[in-house]
């Protein structure tokens, strides 16, 4: 019988065998499955950051702001993406010009591996374990170049926190003991799970088998006896290598495996004892049966199967326990069975769930935790604030009458405010309870966010209005309704058509639609019509909404009426380009229709530039109002006469300008010049006055007298002004002439500037002697230039072109800078003199002007105002009470002399002689040279001594050139006399040399 038992004996051992062999193979497999899940999230994570990184290499923003700190795209994606502490921007030499995160010092990243590896290869690249510089802390960093035109511009890096990286690897649903370890392509472990104490970037091999091979499971025992199942997994990306490292304990199945090996051992002998003890009452035949049957049946229910006994040749308790073998089979399958599925769904659910939860009995004590914010924490303090630690303690309490409990509550949490929801749940019969906490600040965010597009939408001043794809509105905002009359209720289910003018051809929106079914997006204006029927201008924006599929889902127009700015934009273009007074065209639109002629080919026309004679006498006589009125009749009549041959503009004051575009040649210019004139000779009645008029012309051809519009007007300026020269009420044509002497402008213009820059201006001084002791008490400062080519030129050819062209101002600072020179050298010999220099009135009127600088530069060599005389003509004492005249009286009081030049050959006025503080006065060169064989001249020159006397003035005489003139002179009283007779102007120099001599 014993013999019979062992050959069963065997069979349930190799079936045990058998079933421990096929638990660890289940293990080693849900090993592997956690292993391929865990690697697969990481792998998701490192291509989540190479997406993110290619994403803005992408965006042209990035490029915009290179090397100007850092750009708003990477600000917005370290706060979308919070694993990572840093973004940056590097150049291609490694120098960081952008870092998030602000640097201490200067930075380069021309060493890093990754860094080079991404510039090397132009793709992304991931780093190793390192101490970064811009976080200063434990950190794994990737790297993307950014490329513009094939050239790489910059290299854009992020920065990963380690302590992050372990963080969301302790948020993984693992079994107990479970270690895990993520090691660069060095081996050195960037981060592990659970975290310990031991510092990141070791290696591995501190804490893991050497020999441990990629893809291979290996089953091992520890140093304390203890079964592990070790695996390793590569995380590949295209440049570089990271291994993720896995040790699952299974200890706990083998003590299972074992004491089923021990029961059913146990249970064997039992039985082997039963039949032991059977076999002297049965037959083998009635045992060994039984037996085969039970082994296979065994056999099949250790590989998961159920194979029934049949229990018809069985003695009766043979057959009951293959009854119970088989109920216990089924019981087993099935809860084996359930229990798989229950361990699969729980473990995606708690792995899917992204709250935390606590089981917690009703003295608050934690049995069970999940989650980033509750692993490792014990105590309830520890998680919570104390007073939310009361809150929860309070809900327990109440568990019996207040199952469930709701709140929330905030938390600053990294500098940063958290909104966290709070549920707890009793669970019956046990009074226990779970507590589950979610962090709803995203969702709180969105919903402010909503609630601002909302606010937005609703009370945003442009008009808004969503349709379908197809354009039927499906909504609209307030000021939709306050635009165009309609009501929102009357619009939906509509097409936009619902607005259209009837303006717009079908071309128009053919175009519109073509550019939104292209583009996706359309801008521009476009006319449309109220409610009411009235018509508006609108400045319209119709975007795309695009759903998952890329297909179109909704359009959003936004609007604003734009009707009164473009009424405004009109006004404003009409004066910008009309006449005011007169409604005729301006001179901006006569510079665009000249433009415009100018543009055409082989286009020959003419330009005639009108000004009325004598208008300033109409407005001094009769008014300004009169001459309005004059104006506005002199338009007229011009317009009504050249209307069909000729285009009319004022260009300003008194000036028209006509162009006549049918001239064949000169003639034909002329005598339409000629027609003009005529139509100006009958009288103007203006209100109760009658007015005649007349008027002067200056005929421009093009394209012979002018290439532009500015030389064309240029050159009809100069023939009007000609014929102003030639006694008014009359024309004169442009011609080679005027041309020349236009020319000869030029050049004299740019020899100046260049003489200006060469030093070519040199002041020569004159002496003014006493009259009586012929002394040299005085000197005039005169400006000469001496071109290298043409010689000596006179102040009277180029002084008015100064004053024209504001050199004149550069010219009285080389006067006044030379005369300050040459009284220091005077007070220097102790021989000091008063220096007299010329001060143009475009010095005076200009509106900036260096004259009231004089006195401190003056000051700052020692010198006074009073050394200096300030030459100045008749014409500016004609000037009232202007800026010239302000600045003149400031010079008075400043301490300057004033003499007042060319007496008597302009508007010489004693009521002006009276009221300006004027010292000095000089009888010009003209009334001085008949006074030797003129009574008259002597008799006039004597009585402007004497009125100057009079007045309290003393009275230079220039140009005296002989020594009756000096005599007669000194008769007459004179004071002072300056010319030839005495001495010529002399260099500087030699004006030193000539009065040192005459000193001693």
């Amino acid at each position: 019988m014993l013999v019979l038992s062992i050959p069963g004996f065997l069979a349930v051992l190799a079936l045990l065998v058998v079933q421990r062999s096929d638990i660890l193979h289940s293990k080693e497999q849900d090993a592997l499955f956690f292993a391929n899940q865990i690697a697969t999230l990481q792998r998701v994570n490192i291509t989540a950051a190479q997406q993110l990184l290619q994403n803005l290499a992408k965006n042209s923003a990035l490029l915009d702001t290179q090397q100007q700190g850092c750009p708003t795209l990477l600000k917005h994606a370290l706060l979308i993406n919070q694993e990572f502490a840093n973004f940056g921007l590097a150049t291609p030499s490694g120098e960081v010009f952008c870092s998030l995160h602000p640097l201490k010092a200067p930075i380069s990243i021309a060493d890093r591996a990754y860094f080079l590896q991404a510039i090397t290869t132009g793709a992304f690249s991931i780093g190793e374990y390192q101490q970064d510089r811009s976080v200063y802390t434990e950190t794994l960093n990737f790297a993307q170049p950014v490329y513009k035109n094939d050239q790489l511009e910059v290299v854009i890096f992020a920065v990963r926190r380690l302590t992050n990286w372990s963080e969301s690897l302790s948020h993984l649903p693992l079994p107990i003991g479970t270690r895990v370890m993520v090691a660069d392509n060095y081996a050195q472990i960037v981060a592990e799970y659970p975290y310990s104490k031991k510092p990141l970037g070791r290696s591995v091999s501190d804490d893991w088998p050497n020999d441990l091979q990629l893809h291979t499971v290996q089953t091992l025992t520890d140093e304390n006896g203890l079964h592990h199942v070790y695996f390793r997994l590569p995380l590949q990306s295209p440049q570089s290598e990271l291994n993720i490292y896995f040790d699952f304990p299974f200890d706990d199945a083998l003590h299972e495996v074992n004491s089923q090996f021990f029961m059913v051992t146990l249970l064997f002998l039992l039985t082997i004892f039963m039949l032991s003890w059977l076999a002297r009452t049965q037959l083998n035949r009635t045992l060994l049966v039984p037996l085969r049957n039970f082994s296979r049946a065994i056999g099949a229910l250790a590989n998961g199967k159920v194979e029934k006994l049949e229990a018809t040749d069985m003695p009766k308790e043979l057959a009951e326990l293959a009854a119970h073998f088989d109920q216990m089979a089924a019981v087993r399958l099935h809860a084996e069975t359930n229990a798989h599925n229950k361990h699969a769904e729980l473990s995606t659910l708690i792995q899917a769930l992204p709250d935390n939860y606590l089981r917690l009995n009703k003295s608050a004590q934690i049995l069970d935790k999940h989650g980033d914010r509750v692993n490792g924490k014990d105590k309830l303090q520890d998680i919570f604030p104390t007073h939310i630690n009361i809150r929860i303690k309070a809900a327990l309490a109440m568990l019996r009458t207040q199952p469930s409990t709701y709140f929330e509550y905030i938390h600053k949490d990294n500098n940063q405010q958290k909104v966290y929801e709070i549920r707890i749940k009793r669970i019956e019969h046990n009074g226990e309870a779970i507590l589950i906490m979610r962090d709803i600040s995203q969702k709180k965010q969105q919903e402010e966010a909503l609630n601002l597009a909302a606010m937005t939408y609703n009370n945003s001043s442009e008009c808004m209005v969503i349709t379908d794809a197809q354009g039927y509105i499906l909504d609209t905002n307030p000021a939709f309704t306050k635009v165009t009359g309609f009501e929102q209720h009357e619009v939906i289910g509509k097409t936009t058509s619902v607005l259209s003018s009837g303006k717009h051809d079908a071309s128009f929106y053919d175009q519109l639609w073509q550019s939104i079914i292209t583009t996706g997006k359309w801008q521009g204006e476009i006319i449309n019509k109220r409610k009411n029927g009235e018509l508006y201008t609108e400045w319209l924006t119709i975007d795309t909404v695009y759903d998952e599929h890329e297909e179109p889902y909704r359009r959003v127009g936004i609007f604003a009426d734009i009707t009164d700015k473009k009424q405004k934009d009109e006004q404003l273009w009409r004066q910008s380009h009309f006449d005011e007074l007169t409604d005729l065209p301006n001179r901006t639109s006569l510079k665009k229709q000249l433009i415009t002629l100018f543009g055409l080919t082989n286009h020959a026309f003419a330009v005639l530039l009108l000004d009325i004679d004598h208008f300033k006498d109409i407005n001094d006589t009769l008014g300004h109002y009169y001459g309005d009125l004059l104006l506005k009749q002199i338009a007229k009549r011009l317009k009504k006469q050249t209307e069909a041959s000729a285009r009319l503009t004022r260009i300003g004051g008194d000036e028209f300008v006509l162009i006549y575009d049918r001239c064949a040649d000169r003639h034909a210019a002329t005598h339409f010049a000629q027609q003009v004139l005529d139509a100006l000779k009958d009288p103007f009645t203006l209100e109760d006055e009658v007015c005649h008029i007349a008027a002067s012309i200056g005929i421009a051809l093009a394209p012979e007298d002018g290439e532009n519009t500015e030389q064309l007007l240029k050159a009809a300026d100069q023939a009007m002004y000609k014929a102003k020269q030639l006694g008014r009420n009359g024309f004169t044509l442009f011609n080679t002439e005027l041309r020349e002497q236009a020319e000869q402008r030029i050049l004299l213009l740019k020899d100046m500037r260049h003489a200006l820059t060469q030093n070519q201006f040199e002041m020569y001084f004159q002496p003014i002697v006493s009259m009586q002791t012929k002394q040299i008490t005085k000197a005039e400062a005169l400006i000469r230039w001496q071109h290298p080519d043409k010689g000596m030129i006179s102040p009277a050819e180029f002084i008015p072109l100064a004053e024209e062209t504001q050199l004149i101002h550069q010219l009285g600072e080389l006067a006044f800078d030379q005369a300050v020179h040459v009284l220091q050298q005077t007070r220097d010999l102790n021989q000091p003199i008063q220096l007299s220099i010329n001060v143009s009135p475009i010095q005076f009127s200009a509106k900036h002007t260096t004259l009231l600088a004089w006195q401190q530069q003056l000051a700052k060599h020692q010198l006074t105002p009073d050394m200096l005389v300030l030459e100045i003509t008749e014409g500016l004492m004609m000037q009232g009470e202007g800026r010239s005249q302000k600045r003149l009286t400031k010079l008075i009081q400043q301490g300057f002399a004033i003499a007042l030049d060319d007496f008597g050959t302009g508007y010489s006025s004693l009521a002006y002689l009276k009221q300006m503080d004027t010292e000095f006065i000089k009888i010009d060169k003209r009334f001085v040279d008949g006074i030797e064989h003129n009574q008259n001249d002597l008799v006039l020159c004597e009585t402007m001594i004497l009125m100057a006397h009079q007045l309290g003035l003393k009275v230079i005489a220039e140009g005296i050139e002989s020594a009756t003139q000096h005599e007669l002179l000194k008769q007459a009283g004179c004071d002072f006399g300056q010319g030839y007779f005495y001495s010529k102007p002399l260099p500087k120099a030699d004006f030193i040399d000539y009065l040192t001599a005459q000193g001693h």
